[in-house]
This record gives C-alpha cells, sequence and structure tokens, in this order.
C-alpha cells in the first residue's frame, strides 16, 4: 500500500492521500493503527521531496536556457593604422625631378613637415616620433618643382 501512495503522490494525483484519509475513523475500542500514522509521514515526506525536485528542476532549466543563450559577438579587433605611403621604396623610385609638390604628395602623401627658405621649399618625411622606425627622406623643390631628393635607406 505505501508503494501504491507513493506512485499517486509523485504522479501528480491525490486521490491516494484522499482515499487514505477518508477511511474510517476508528471507533473507540479498535486499536490505534500505527501504519496510518507511518503513511501519513511518508506521504508529507514525498509532499516535501516532490517540491524540492521541483524546485531543482526549475533551477537546471534556468542553467540549460542561459546555456543555450549565445554569447555577445566579440569586441572587433582595433584596425592597425596604416602604413604611410613614404615607407615603400618603390614608391620613391616613381619620384622624378621636374614633379610638382601635388605629383609628389600623391605618390608619398602629405610630408610630415615643411620648411620654407625664400624660393625653395623642403618636404620632410620622417616617422611619427612615438615611432620606433628610424626611416626618413626628404625633397627640395624650387618654383613648385623638385630638384633633389634624399630618399629613406631602406
Amino acid at each position: 500500500m505505501l508503494r501504491t501512495v507513493a506512485a499517486w503522490l509523485m504522479a501528480g494525483s491525490l486521490i491516494g492521500l484522499t482515499v487514505l484519509l477518508s477511511a474510517p475513523a476508528q471507533t473507540p475500542g479498535q486499536n490505534h493503527d500505527s501504519r496510518v500514522d507511518a503513511l501519513i509521514k511518508q506521504v508529507d515526506q514525498l509532499t516535501k521531496e516532490v517540491a524540492d525536485q521541483g524546485q531543482r528542476i526549475g533551477s537546471l532549466e534556468k542553467q540549460v536556457k542561459a546555456l543555450e543563450t549565445p554569447p555577445p559577438p566579440p569586441e572587433p579587433a582595433s584596425i592597425p593604422a596604416p602604413v604611410p605611403a613614404w615607407y615603400s621604396a618603390s614608391n620613391w623610385s616613381m619620384i622624378k625631378p621636374g614633379m610638382s609638390e601635388a605629383q609628389v604628395t600623391e605618390i608619398l602623401g602629405a610630408p610630415t613637415s615643411v620648411q620654407t627658405v625664400e624660393d625653395t621649399r623642403k618636404l620632410f618625411y620622417g616617422p611619427d616620433p612615438r615611432s620606433a622606425n628610424t626611416l626618413a627622406g626628404s625633397l627640395t623643390l624650387m618654383d613648385d618643382r623638385v630638384i633633389a631628393m634624399t630618399p629613406p635607406m631602406f
């Protein structure tokens, strides 16, 4: 009978408990059956266990749902600064005497500094002060035309 009560309770049915508790009350003179008290105690214990298991299942379902949620996308990596055009030996080889400053800056990019003395203009190409690079080069222009060039030592 104990197994039957436990099976009914685990199935979510209170029919077993109702049948058990609806048994006729003892009449005075009858011996009290301790088995009934034991069954009531077991029913109470099973009820508590079912409630505990319900909480555990709820917790596990939350954990599974958290695991099924995709992680946030990774942060994009920083894009490295582009290498200036003047860092290329092939670009320096394209510079020819007589080119204009506009043509030079189109090939090598903007100079890092410029020095003007009377009718000559000197364009300096050097690394960023924070850089470990030691490459440096310069061009001298007169009347907006290249007259001299000192390319970096690649």
